[in-house]
């Protein structure tokens, strides 16, 4: 059962990834000049980790598991998969809208904003989802046999930005970020 713990912790690495977004979204919104490196940064990671490595393996080991002991969770795994599949499409949205930003400047900040916070919300409301009804029902139906090959799947994700073994093109974004953020998630001013 350690994928639920990987789990667990893959969904507070994001939730701090969310807040860091929503953070930034609150100093233009204050009139600070937007960093687009950091956005550009953030997204990679979310496109990188989350859509490569942790919905996948989902969708690919966990998912089918729970629904091969637990028919009665049909409804809830075709709505998690359906919301992976939308939370990319918000994903590509959110970047399109960045990219507008970006390049037609001020005008496009609220449709950047608003595709901003529509994704963070509904990134949230999945993760939600998935540790109070998914993830203990895995618990109650899975066997020993189903979480040696579920574990080993989760194992071998690698957090480019906040696992064990950083990638050095993430160790920059995140020192940024924890040196810039408010507590609690970073040292903000209060460190300077």
């Amino acid at each position: 059962m350690r994928a639920l713990t990987i789990i667990k912790s893959e969904h507070q690495n994001l939730a701090a990834v969310l807040y860091s977004m929503e953070h930034l979204i609150g100093e233009i919104d204050n009139g600070k000049h937007p960093d687009f490196a950091v956005f550009h940064g953030l997204f990679t990671y979310i496109d990188r980790f989350l859509d490569e490595y942790h919905h996948p393996k989902e969708n690919r080991y966990l998912f089918p598991a729970v629904l091969a002991r637990a028919p009665d969770t049909t409804d809830l795994i075709q709505e998690l998969g359906r919301q992976h599949s939308e939370g990319e499409t918000l994903f590509v949205e959110m970047l399109k809208a960045l990219s507008a930003y970006e390049f037609s400047g001020a005008s496009e900040f609220p449709q950047f904003r608003d595709s901003l916070l529509k994704y963070t919300a509904f990134e949230r409301h999945h993760a939600l989802l998935e540790e109070n009804e998914l993830l203990p029902r895995a618990r109650e139906v899975l066997e020993a046999s189903d979480w040696e090959t579920i574990d080993a799947a989760f194992g071998e994700n690698q957090d480019p930005m906040f696992g064990d073994q950083w990638d050095s093109e993430f160790s920059a974004l995140f020192a940024r970020l924890v040196n810039s953020l408010p507590t609690p998630l970073g040292l903000g001013d209060a460190w300077k």
